[in-house]
C-alpha cells in the first residue's frame, strides 16, 4: 500500500475540519487553503477560516506529517536547554548549601587558604551539574518536537496536527507517539490519524482556552496566490522577500534566566568568601621569625619607629615629652604662646615591704604602689638572665626607679641579689621577663635598645646572668 504525502494529507485533513466546524456560527463561506507562511519561517500546511459572528475572523491549522517527514513529530532531547537549565540548578545547589553551612558555622573554613575552597567548590559543581543533567532529561520540558514548536510561534484558535497512519509502528505503546499526544493535550492541540480512503481519526480535540494566556502573537499568513499577486503589485513584505522555508525550524530559545541564576549564586558564593577572607587565623611567629619581620619592616619604612633620616620634621611639637620614644631633643614648648609643658608625673607612692629583703618587686598597671614577693616564691631552676637597667643599693632606691621609669610608659621589675649566689644584697631593675637562656636575652636586649629610641633618659641595658641559691629553691 502506497503510503500518503503531505499535500493528500492536508487535503484529506482541511475537508475533515470543514465537516468538523459545519456547526459554528458564521456570517459567511469558509475558505480553504494550503501553503501558508508567515513572519519568521512560519509554514502551515493547511489553514481554515470562516468570519465569526462577532465580526473577526475563526482561524485553524494543520501540520501535516507523511512517513517520509516522521522526524516532525518525534521528540528530539533539546540538549542546549537542558545543559543551561542543568547548570542553573547546580550553581543554585552548591551556592545554597555552601552558604547554608557557612552560616552553621560547620563548614572547616580556617584549615584550609581560600584558593583550596574555590577549588572544592568548582569540583562540587561539575560533579553536580551532570547529575541533575541526568535527572531532568526525562522531563517533558526537554522533548522537542517540530511539530508542537512550530505551532507555539504564533497564535491561531485551534491547531491540528494531522500524521498518517503509517507514521508509528503501532497506537498503543510507541513511545514518541505516547509523547506526541500527551503535548497535543497539554498544550490544548488537535491530533488527527489520517487514513487512505477512510475517514480520519481524531484522536485529540483542541482545547476552545488558549492556554498560553495570550503570549503568542497573531502572525498574518498568505497563501501562494497572494504571494504571486503581492509580486505583481511588487508589494512584498520584508520578511517575505528573505523567506526561507525550513524542514526543521531553528527555535533560538534566550537562557536569561538560567545566566541570571548563575550570576546570583556566583555573587553569593564570591560574598562568603570575602567574609571569610577577613577572618582568617592570625600568624603566630616564632621569635626569631618574628625579629626578621621587624626588620624587613623598618627596611621597607612601615615600622612605628623611624630612622632620623626619613622621620618627618615638618611639624612643632608644644611638649617636651612625646610617646612612645624616641623622644625629640630638638623642640621647645611654645612659651611664646604662655604655655607651659606639664611635668611629668612623680613616683607613685610606695609601699614599703614588711621586711627589707624583698625578693621581687612589680608594678601592676592601675595598681597603686609595688607589689613585693620574698624570695622563696622564685622557682628558677639553674642559671637565668635578665636585661638588666641598673642595681640599687636598697629596696626604697630601686622601687623609686621602678614607678620613675612606669611614669615614662616603661614597665620594669625588681629583684633583691639576695635570693642568689654571691650577689649581694643590692636590688637589680630590669625590663621584661626573666630568661632561662643568654642568647633569648640579648635577643630581647637589641629589641629593648631599639624601642628606646633615642634613649634620652640615658638608660644603659645589658644582660646580667643570676644563679639561683639551692636553699632557696628548696
Amino acid at each position: 500500500m502506497a503510503s500518503l504525502d503531505e499535500r493528500d494529507i492536508t487535503q484529506i485533513s482541511l475537508r475533515f475540519l470543514k465537516s468538523h466546524y459545519r456547526q459554528r456560527q458564521r456570517e459567511g463561506a469558509t475558505v480553504l487553503s494550503s501553503d501558508m507562511r508567515g513572519a519568521g519561517g512560519i509554514i502551515a500546511d493547511g489553514f481554515l477560516s470562516f468570519p465569526q459572528m462577532e465580526g473577526e475572523d475563526f482561524r485553524a491549522t494543520i501540520e501535516a506529517t507523511s512517513r517520509d517527514s516522521q522526524h516532525e513529530v518525534r521528540f528530539q532531547l533539546w540538549r542546549s536547554l537542558l545543559k543551561w537549565d542543568s547548570a542553573a540548578c547546580a550553581a543554585a545547589f552548591v551556592a545554597t548549601g555552601f552558604t547554608a553551612l557557612y552560616v552553621q558555622d560547620v563548614l572547616p573554613m580556617k584549615q584550609f587558604a581560600l584558593a583550596v575552597w574555590v577549588g572544592f567548590l568548582l569540583v562540587a559543581f561539575l560533579l553536580t551539574a551532570p547529575l541533575f543533567y541526568v535527572l531532568l532529561s526525562p522531563m517533558r520540558r526537554y522533548r522537542y518536537i517540530y511539530a508542537i514548536e512550530q505551532f507555539k510561534q504564533y497564535y491561531a484558535d485551534e491547531q491540528w496536527v494531522a500524521i498518517a497512519e503509517d507514521v508509528f509502528s503501532n497506537y498503543h505503546d510507541d513511545r514518541y507517539y505516547l509523547e506526541l499526544r500527551g503535548q497535543c493535550i497539554y498544550n490544548g492541540f488537535g491530533l488527527l490519524v489520517v487514513r487512505e480512503n477512510k475517514p480520519p481519526i481524531m484522536q485529540v480535540t483542541p482545547s476552545r482556552q488558549d492556554l498560553f494566556s495570550n503570549r503568542r502573537q497573531l502572525i498574518p499568513l498568505f497563501s501562494q496566490l497572494e504571494i504571486n499577486r503581492m509580486a505583481q503589485e511588487d508589494k512584498y513584505p520584508d520578511w517575505l522577500r528573505q523567506f526561507k522555508p525550513r524542514k526543521l525550524i531553528n527555535i533560538s530559545k534566550e537562557f536569561k534566566y538560567q545566566m541570571s541564576v548563575c550570576l546570583i549564586a556566583l555573587l553569593a558564593v564570591i560574598g562568603v568568601l570575602y567574609l571569610e577572607s577577613q577572618d582568617r587565623p592570625i600568624k603566630v611567629l616564632e621569635y626569631d621569625e618574628y625579629l626578621a619581620e621587624m626588620d624587613n619592616a623598618r627596611q621597607e619604612n612601615r615600622f612605628n619607629i623611624m630612622p632620623d633620616s626619613i622621620r618627618p620634621n615638618q611639624y612643632m611639637i608644644d611638649t617636651p615629652f612625646v610617646w612612645p620614644p624616641p623622644y625629640r631633643k630638638d623642640e621647645q614648648a611654645y612659651l611664646s604662646l604662655g604655655l607651659t609643658a606639664t611635668s611629668p608625673p612623680g613616683p607613685v607612692p610606695l609601699l614599703e615591704p614588711e621586711t627589707q629583703d624583698a625578693g621581687f618587686i612589680m608594678a601592676f598597671p592601675g595598681v597603686a604602689g609595688l607589689i613585693t614577693y620574698d624570695c622563696s616564691r622564685l622557682r628558677i631552676g639553674g642559671d637565668a638572665f635578665v636585661v638588666q637597667e641598673g642595681i640599687y643599693s636598697s629596696y626604697s632606691q630601686a622601687a623609686g626607679r621602678i614607678a620613675e621609669l612606669a611614669s615614662y610608659g616603661l614597665e620594669t621589675s625588681g629583684l633583691w641579689l639576695g635570693c642568689f649566689q654571691d650577689e649581694g644584697r643590692s636590688y637589680i631593675v630590669f625590663f621584661g621577663p626573666v630568661f632561662r637562656g643568654a642568647a633569648e636575652a640579648g635577643r630581647a636586649l637589641k629589641e629593648y635598645e631599639t624601642q628606646l629610641g633615642d634613649n634620652v633618659l640615658d638608660i644603659k641595658l645589658e644582660v646580667h646572668a643570676l644563679t639561683i641559691d639551692p636553699l632557696q629553691s628548696k
